[in-house]
């Protein structure tokens, strides 16, 4: 980088009170991992509207959250208390993340045999033997996906974005091919489940590598677990409308609200690229004018994530033109509400002070606030409103989420603050 361009970095690092240089050297490196997977996952979601039924398609979309959904065994928060210990160089704490996420998830692997049994015997075989291939691979795949929070803690954003770009593509590529070789719900369901859990294996081991240390941090893995704990209200709450959509309307609905709520969940994924970069600048900062710091912070990236949802709103119908054509007329309207959604998204930087503060109690507070809302939304909305109602549920509950971060990082004491 030459002078000059340094030079002009310092005086934008002056004006917007950020450490630019460290933002574009490693978010350009996240962007670009990001742009190849959401542009292959794109791909293969056109490909999946225009080979596939939407019944087919909708009982796919369904196999994929109850995937999600049994997530929450796999301890989620695991991956915080790890960049956090990363950041802090106490390496230790990965591997035995490693094997406790790893052990937990033999729970959500058992759940999904069992929903599998309930489909065998309602008489969806096809269904029921999806579910079973991708329970075997549950664990391995669980396991192995604490390496990309492990080396964002090192900072290590070039091989951030290269080991999820390689972990992403073998499970696009493995399920394209499926889907054009043998476009059957089994064996999609048996390349996309087996090709990411090898991925994540051989990535952990390699990642495993940058583990310098044996020091551990016992207060981070029970931080973890409380993480995870918390994050059963917002999991649970992120999956149940596409569990109630298929109960109350259908599994051909649930294939339209899964393109509906497609590309703006894709932005939401390079949104995160922000909390990625910054929990390791918020876990060495100084205490002193964090909390206004990160406030500033989180109204600059409102403006920038305004900007991008209106942008969509105008986009989306020639998106969808180009993309998924057999969905637009269903799709396209509530696509543009649902990205009123992300709206809420620059809230989550204020939370990054809670994770450094070890405060799990205000974490766990606003993922009731956010599950609690959820459920009693989607329960009331989608039988009365449909689809439209599960769109303006997810909507309330993020809002009151957003309310909840305010007031509680509002009252949340740090030195000098």
């Amino acid at each position: 980088m030459g002078f000059f361009m340094k030079e002009k970095l310092r005086a934008l690092s002056f004006f917007l009170g950020l450490d630019v240089p460290y933002f574009v050297s490693g978010g350009f490196w996240i962007t670009i991992s990001l742009i190849v997977t959401t542009i292959g996952g794109i791909i293969l979601s056109a490909l999946f509207a225009r080979i596939w039924s939407k019944e087919v398609f909708g009982q796919y979309s369904f196999l994929v959250s109850i995937l999600g959904f049994a997530g929450l065994a796999t301890l989620p928060g695991m991956s915080q208390a790890v960049t956090q210990a990363a950041a802090e160089n106490k390496d230790g704490v990965y591997k035995k993340a490693i094997l406790t996420a790893g052990k937990w998830s033999v729970v959500g692997s058992i759940i999904l045999t069992l929903i599998s049994a309930y489909y065998y015997f309602s008489g969806n075989s096809n269904l029921s033997i999806a579910i079973l291939v991708s329970a075997l691979a549950f664990p391995i795949s669980a396991a192995g996906s604490l390496f990309n929070a492990f080396l964002a803690g090192k900072k290590q954003f070039r091989l951030v974005a290269i080991y999820g770009a390689v972990a992403q593509a073998a499970s696009i590529a493995a399920t394209a091919f499926a889907l054009f070789r043998f476009p059957s719900l089994v064996v999609v369901a048996l390349f996309s489940a087996w090709s990411t859990a090898i991925a994540n294996g051989l990535l952990t081991l390699l990642a495993g590598k940058y583990a310098t240390n044996k020091g551990e941090d016992n207060k981070l893995i029970r931080l973890g677990f409380h993480l995870s704990f918390s994050q059963i209200f917002t999991i649970g709450a992120d999956y149940l409308d596409r569990l109630l959509i298929p109960l109350f309307l259908g599994f051909t609905n649930n294939a339209i609200y899964a393109f509906a709520i497609l590309i703006p969940m894709q932005i939401h994924g390079f949104l995160k690229m922000f909390s990625t970069l910054g929990q390791p600048k918020v876990a060495e900062a100084g205490s002193k004018n964090l909390k206004r710091g990160l406030v500033v912070k989180s109204l600059q990236l409102e403006m920038v994530v305004a900007a991008i949802v209106l942008f969509y709103i105008f986009a989306a119908p020639t998106i969808f033109k180009i993309l998924y054509p057999s969905y637009q007329s269903q799709a396209v309207g509530l696509s543009q509400i649902f990205s009123l959604s992300l709206l809420y998204y620059p809230g989550n930087i204020l939370a990054l002070l809670f994770l450094r503060e070890r405060q799990a109690k205000p974490i766990h507070q606003t993922n009731v606030v956010y599950g609690v809302a959820t459920v009693i939304s989607l329960m009331v909305l989608v039988p009365t409103m449909g689809l439209v109602g599960a769109i303006f549920a997810k909507i309330i509950a993020r809002f009151l989420q957003l309310l909840a971060q305010f007031y509680l990082f509002g009252k949340l004491k740090t030195e000098n603050n």
